[in-house]
């Protein structure tokens, strides 16, 4: 048995007259069943179930409106809620729904409550509020970074010109140019109009020595020997066969006229002492590869004995560390040059 609403209990009874009023007719023969007993056995059932109503007759059918006489509730058996419920499928034309809770279900007084209001656990599920989800983990180095102050936005300009202030406070430590080219760019300039004719653009010889790859160096290893020689040529050195230069050179002494009988030029009628200066750092230091130790050269880039005292004096003269001439009146050294240690090194 369950237990069904007093608005559901219409279709049930109806279900049921008709049941025991088909049945009747099959144990009867037909023409012997009238309606007046089709409403008796009507009322019958109507009776035994405690309602109130009559039952009348439309189209065929028994079907009447009912009220229970006593309680909100009254108990029909269980196959009468699943006939029931058939019936008010086939009267809708709807097919019964698989997963659709019974009449018994739906009537009994847990699920009628269900049915009209939200369960007590539903309120409670409700008004519990969420647990919140576990954070997920954060490496510490990670975290390390997110707290860390970022950069300010003013500070992204300053550091976009800092390259430049760099270049601007070197140049500002630099000693202003005056605009003159130094020692090195004079004397290339010198060499390419005068001198590259015999010994080459690189140094790599032709009518003259080869000077690239050492060899200058091998013969001159002071440049103070190197000085006489380009001032005052093979001829001033003296006569065909004089020596000049490292006496120790690798591979033997160079003589003059000794290199296809061709004489060196003299200078000291083209060249200032500067210019001669000028010349052969150039030829010694970019032709033939010397390292020259850097305490030898001024803020200026000027040529120095190492001692801060310049190779020129104010009046652009050759001078000793001494300040004297570096040249007599006929072009020869007043200081001789120290093949094995040259002035200046180290």
């Amino acid at each position: 048995m369950g237990h069904v609403l007093a608005r559901d209990l219409p279709v049930v009874v109806h279900a049921q007259i008709e049941f025991d009023v088909n049945l009747e007719r099959r144990r009867r023969a037909p023409g012997h069943t009238s309606r007046f007993h089709y409403r008796y056995l009507a009322q019958g059932r109507v009776d035994r179930l405690g309602l109130r109503g009559e039952p009348t007759w439309r189209s065929g059918l028994l079907s009447s409106t009912f009220l229970p006489s006593g309680g909100a509730v009254t108990e029909v058996p269980e196959h009468l809620l699943k006939r029931s419920q058939e019936r008010r499928s086939a009267l809708s034309g709807e097919a019964p729904s698989a997963d659709a809770p019974t009449a018994s279900a739906a009537a009994e007084p847990g699920n009628a409550v269900e049915a009209t209001a939200p369960t007590a656990a539903a309120k409670v599920a409700a008004a519990t509020p969420a647990v919140a989800a576990e954070p997920e983990f954060v490496p510490p180095y990670v975290e390390a970074a997110l707290k860390r102050k970022k950069i300010p936005v003013w500070a992204m300009p300053v550091l976009a010109f800092l390259p430049v202030w760099v270049f601007i406070y070197i140049g500002a430590l630099s000693p202003a140019s005056d605009g003159k080219p130094t020692q090195l760019a004079q004397g290339q300039a010198i060499y390419s109009a005068q001198c590259a004719g015999c010994h080459g653009a690189g140094g790599g010889g032709g009518v003259g020595r080869p000077m690239n790859e050492g060899n200058l160096i091998k013969t001159f290893p002071d440049i103070l020997g190197q000085l006489q020689f380009v001032w005052l040529g093979s001829n001033g050195m003296g006569p065909a066969g004089t020596p000049y230069g490292d006496p120790n050179r690798e591979g033997g002494q160079h003589k003059t006229l000794d290199y296809n009988g061709n004489p060196m030029p003299a200078f000291n009628k083209s060249l200032s002492q500067a210019d001669l200066l000028a010349v052969v750092r150039y030829e010694r230091e970019v032709l033939s590869g010397y390292k020259l130790d850097p305490t030898q050269i001024d803020a200026a880039g000027q040529l120095t004995y190492g001692n801060s005292s310049p190779y020129l004096d104010a009046e652009g003269q050759l001078v000793t560390p001494e300040g004297k001439p570096l040249f007599d009146a006929d072009g020869k050294l007043t200081m001789q040059p120290d093949w094995t240690m040259p002035l200046g090194s180290k």
